[in-house]
């Protein structure tokens, strides 16, 4: 019995357009932009069994639901949106429209990162882009097309202020595709890297000053595999789920380290690069601040915060609550922090932190609470989001103490 959507044609609603337009991502007039990261949705998982549609209508159901709590400018898919091992020829498109709806209901644009099993078997990363830029709202795009060794997935976004006046971009959101799959070298291509670096020196030079950025790539980069064997994650310090080893990039090629110096190296050597996010580990969901080198890079991090970011789908392995992380920028300290939790999808905030020049020293003590995030409710949400679960755990310490002596 067939249980995927072989059956099913395109939706005929969509809007055979251009991708979104150069200054389409704006911040809002509040100065807040607020993005909305899903991670390894795996659709297409046990396609020809009865569960994997019902998989695929839970996964559709946490974006919506995380997506309707949040007030997001941009919602950013970061790999392995399809099982591609799970799924059969031409099926693949059928499970991003799926995918997707949710997203093209709330009008919101996206950008996507491909993952390896976006590009393994009978899914091809190459005809998920060419699907998704028949969609009005699809801010994907490859820049280096005539280079099938880099992937596909790699590109820029700049992001304005609210004013349409605003010529020079507030922020920069890189792209990078990490491959794997099919193609076996999981990790950023070196041409990706040179384009990378002459891209960004080009920006750099056309406004005259450092533009603030942000990257988004599938795979780990190695450092955060060095991070977790040593020093360590720190639940206090780097709050979160730490319930894998690091998967990093060239691990699965053969096990071994040092794929992705030149990548870490641009990464560290980037002015005005805030913070990476990542996905693939399921259950993995923390932040740390690189500073030191890797075994294999002489370059250290200069303080680039690197995140996780929270397994989406109902397909692929792992049983934490499904959800997506949350960024929030502000542009009055745009230069400074980067605000960050974790939305599951029955509402709760699991996690939160402020990514800045103290993330790694500062510690916190999350509680899992229902935070109805609504900007005009909350100015400062990040400091909002931060101070809370603080306040709930100094109240519980004043009251141990008045407690405990009158049980003695």
């Amino acid at each position: 019995m067939i249980f995927g959507p072989r059956s099913r044609k395109h939706p005929p609603h969509i809007t055979l357009s251009q991708p979104c337009g150069d200054r389409a991502l704006r911040f809002l007039e509040d100065g807040t932009f607020q993005i909305t990261v899903f991670s390894d949705l795996h659709f297409a998982e046990d396609e020809d069994s009865i569960n994997g549609p019902m998989k695929d209508a839970r996964t559709t159901e946490v974006v919506k639901k995380v997506l309707e709590r949040e007030s997001s400018q941009l919602v950013v898919l970061n790999g392995d949106l399809i099982s591609g091992y799970g799924t059969r020829a031409d099926n693949a498109t059928l499970y991003l429209d799926q995918m997707v709806a949710p997203i093209v209901e709330l009008g919101l644009p996206w950008a996507t990162t491909y993952g390896n099993h976006d590009n393994q078997a009978y899914s091809r990363s190459t005809e998920l882009l060419k699907r998704e830029q028949n969609y009005e709202k699809s801010c994907t795009k490859n820049m280096l097309p005539d280079n099938p060794q880099a992937g596909v997935s790699n590109y820029f976004l700049k992001v304005y202020a609210a004013s349409a006046n605003q010529d020079i971009p507030e922020v920069i959101l890189w792209f990078f595709d990490s491959r794997g799959g099919d193609e076996p070298h999981d990790w950023v291509d070196d041409s990706v890297v040179d384009w990378f670096k002459e891209t960004n020196a080009n920006i750099t030079q056309q406004y005259k000053k450092t533009i603030p950025s942000l990257a988004f790539f599938h795979i780990p980069i190695t450092a955060t595999y060095d991070f977790w064997v040593y020093p360590g994650v720190d639940p206090s310090r780097e709050p979160g789920i730490n319930g894998e080893k690091v998967w990093w990039q060239g691990r699965g090629f053969d096990e071994k380290t040092g794929h992705d110096v030149s990548f870490m190296d641009a990464l560290a050597n980037t002015h005005g690069l805030l913070a990476t996010f990542s996905g693939h580990d399921h259950d993995n969901d923390w932040c740390f601040k690189w500073k030191s080198t890797t075994t294999n890079q002489a370059s250290a991090g200069d303080g680039v915060n690197v995140c996780y970011g929270r397994h989406t789908g109902y397909g692929g392995y792992g049983n934490l609550a499904r959800g997506g992380r949350q960024i929030l920028l502000r542009q009055e300290t745009l230069t400074k922090e980067v605000v960050t939790w974790i939305r599951l999808e029955d509402g709760l905030v699991p996690e939160n932190v402020t990514l800045n020049a103290t993330y790694g020293q500062d510690e916190y003590h999350p509680l899992q609470r229902s935070v109805e995030l609504k900007r005009s409710e909350f100015e400062g949400a990040g400091n909002t989001l931060q101070f809370i679960p603080r306040l709930y755990s100094a109240a519980l310490f004043l009251f141990l103490i008045m407690y405990f002596p009158f049980r003695l």
